[in-house]
């Protein structure tokens, strides 16, 4: 049976409109249709809708009067721009996903799920590193067991960049909330290179951040420098995930693309094994990989469930804000998250 496509307007024409979710519709042109487009720059508007033959709209008001629009998918920048559209795009019946961060603070994510709820329409947020093969590995390793009760879990993004820290430190803030499997943290402390703590959220620069489950778990995550080498792996790269469990330990390299994964291998040592770690045994996974709007067209047609839901974007918000206190006051928080 021929599935009906569902049509979407665009907020936002810039890089994330370009380079990531129009690959993905066209992708599936099968179940979705890009309609219209606006930006608040009309030139962007206009050259993303001769690009992609879509219709460019005056404004954001003037899309969510399309009655033909099922959902609206939010794209602009800075993340506290999200929350005014959102609200109105829910109003007016549409479903909604935001680009990560959703939102500036916690409070405004409250608003949102609030809204959602009450709107009984579809809310979700597009943390698409959930997707990367290397944080799909880690979380493979805890899920089948491998590494037995899990004690320890690193996840280390190590590699120059430029532009807000929260924009890009969500995606690992995302990522351990997603491996911590429902558990919740206790406690938190964190550093970064330039605290504000005039305005803690505008913290930039590298940083560090150690988190504690109710049950011990002990949850390492950074963004760092890049830099070669360590006591662990001599002239190499840190691992991107290490997870260490009662069994044994996982190294897993960086590895975002399929072809990535023929030269970065996962790396397993048993506990108590001893033998050194270039002699370490390959590990074959078989990996899960879904699809974020495969995923989603089956949650608004068919009520599945949300890949990634807006209450789990908020917590990767409110762990944020946690980082950003915890740094900025320098103290270990008591928390639960």
């Amino acid at each position: 049976m021929k599935k009906k496509p569902i049509k979407v307007g665009l907020v936002g024409c810039g890089n994330a409109a370009r380079n990531i979710h129009m690959p993905l519709f066209l992708k599936h042109r099968d179940i979705y249709s890009v309609v219209c487009c606006t930006d608040a720059v009309a030139e962007t508007a206009a050259a993303f809708a001769r690009d992609f033959d879509v219709r460019a709209l005056g404004s954001t008001d003037r899309l969510l009067e399309e009655r033909e629009v099922e959902l609206v998918i939010v794209l602009t920048k800075p993340p506290w721009t999200h929350r005014d559209i959102a609200l109105k795009a829910l109003a007016s019946g549409k479903h909604v996903v935001v680009e990560k961060p959703m939102a500036g603070s916690d409070a405004e994510c409250a608003q949102m799920v609030q809204a959602a709820e009450s709107a009984s329409r579809v809310l979700a947020v597009h943390h698409n590193r959930r997707w990367d093969l290397d944080f799909l590995a880690a979380r493979w390793a805890i899920e089948s067991g491998l590494v037995g009760q899990v004690r320890v879990v690193r996840n280390e993004y190590v590699a120059g960049f430029t532009g807000s820290a929260y924009d890009w430190g969500i995606h690992i803030v995302d990522q351990t909330m997603c491996l911590s499997f429902g558990r919740r943290f206790v406690e938190l402390s964190a550093a970064f290179c330039e605290p504000r703590p005039e305005s803690p959220l505008e913290s930039e620069g590298f940083f560090t951040c150690r988190l504690r489950t109710e049950d011990g778990v002990i949850h390492d995550l950074s963004m760092l420098p890049a830099f070669h080498g360590s006591a662990f792996r001599p002239g190499k790269m840190p691992a991107r995930f290490v997870i260490a469990g009662t069994e044994g330990i996982v190294y897993q390299d960086w590895c975002q693309r399929l072809e990535d994964a023929f030269v970065k291998p996962v790396l397993y040592q048993p506990s108590g094994a001893g033998r050194p770690l270039p002699d370490l045994p390959f590990v074959s996974s078989k990996l899960l990989i879904p699809d974020f709007y495969e995923s989603l067209y089956n949650a608004i047609r068919d009520g599945g469930p949300v890949p990634v839901p807006a209450s789990e974007g908020r917590r990767a918000v409110r762990a944020w804000e946690l980082i950003c206190q915890s740094a900025c006051e320098n103290r270990t928080l008591t928390t639960r998250l």
